[in-house]
């Protein structure tokens, strides 16, 4: 078994328009958005702890139309392992990965250790299918990649999981040669036939004032592991998640009570010298106000209710007026 890297790479590779940046955010972010806009490139860090030690991945999700293919070649050379993603309504996509799968080949040694999912999305468009399951399936089992094949919908959190526990399971560990004779048992079919239930135990812990969920990657049954990978060896994989849930210590209420007690202590406050000014100003305008319209029909309430500009207006002209008037 090779050592699990401290920081590895995954490549998330296909056509345009195929979900892989929908597939990726529903992992990541449990949602999904019908909206389509093109990726340029995009990493996303993820944590795990995998047998006690903290390990990150990157997901590198790309371009779907790669114009420059230096650029592939980066991907293809530096990548850790892979996750293919094709439609099932669209064969010129299938077609796609079929080509990637065989440069990797072409660039890369030893492919049986390379990780790497073949996926077919769109699965809630059956209707619209142009690629059978069995014909996919069975090009990946000649390739070794039996065993590492699926069809999902991205809208599916629980398929999307399947993917990427799938390709954290080939971390480590090598692919098998499957015999030339097409065995179903030696597909992703029989992956979680008789799952061990040590797989869904998940939970929670407080680190540095926030609250660390770790849930389990699920985990294959042995006779998958044992037809699938040559000497397999098992890891605990939980996948982090961090969460801002800081609780309020006696002493942070303490300062909040006093803060609130100050900014209420000056909202009643005595005016100072400056503020008086401005109350004794407005008692004078008001005091002439009275003065000027007591005999007038208009209530000084509604004169005072104005903006300042106006209220200037109308008290010149009704100066004015007085003036005339004496």
């Amino acid at each position: 078994m090779a050592e699990i890297q401290s920081r590895s790479q995954i490549a998330v590779l296909g056509s345009g328009r195929v979900g892989k940046s929908s597939i990726i955010q529903q992992y990541l972010n449990r949602g999904f958005s019908s909206a389509y806009k093109e990726t340029v490139e995009e990493i996303y860090p993820q944590p795990y702890d995998i047998n006690g030690k903290r390990r990150f991945v990157d997901y590198m999700d790309t371009a779907g139309n790669i114009y420059f293919p230096a650029m592939r070649k980066i991907y293809i050379s530096k990548a850790e392992g892979f996750i293919l993603v094709y439609s099932i309504c669209d064969s010129r996509s299938f077609e796609e990965i079929q080509k990637l799968w065989n440069e990797i080949k072409s660039v890369r040694e030893n492919n049986l250790s390379i990780p790497c999912v073949i996926v077919g999305n769109k699965l809630d468009e059956e209707n619209k299918r142009q690629v059978e399951t069995f014909a996919a399936l069975e090009w990946a089992y000649r390739e070794n990649l039996g065993g590492c094949f699926i069809e999902v919908s991205a809208k599916d959190i629980n398929a999307v999981k399947e993917v990427f526990a799938m390709l954290l399971e080939q971390l480590g560990n090598r692919r098998a040669e499957q015999p030339e004779t097409f065995r179903i048992r030696s597909t992703s079919f029989t992956r979680k036939e008789i799952a061990s239930k040590k797989c869904c135990n998940n939970y929670k812990q407080k680190k540095n004032k926030k609250m660390v969920s770790y849930e389990k990657v699920q985990c294959s049954s042995k006779g998958f592991q044992d037809t699938i990978f040559d000497d397999f060896k098992e890891s605990t994989i939980y996948r982090v998640q961090r969460k801002n849930c800081r609780t309020m210590s006696d002493s942070d209420a303490l300062i909040k009570q006093k803060n609130n007690g100050r900014q209420f202590s000056r909202s009643i406050s005595v005016p100072n010298e400056k503020t008086k000014s401005g109350y004794q100003g407005w008692n004078k305008v008001n005091r002439l106000f009275k003065r000027l319209f007591r005999r007038s029909d208009s209530p000084v309430n509604n004169l005072t209710e104005k903006t300042e500009g106006h209220t200037v207006m109308l008290l010149h002209s009704k100066l004015q007026g007085h003036r005339t008037r004496s």
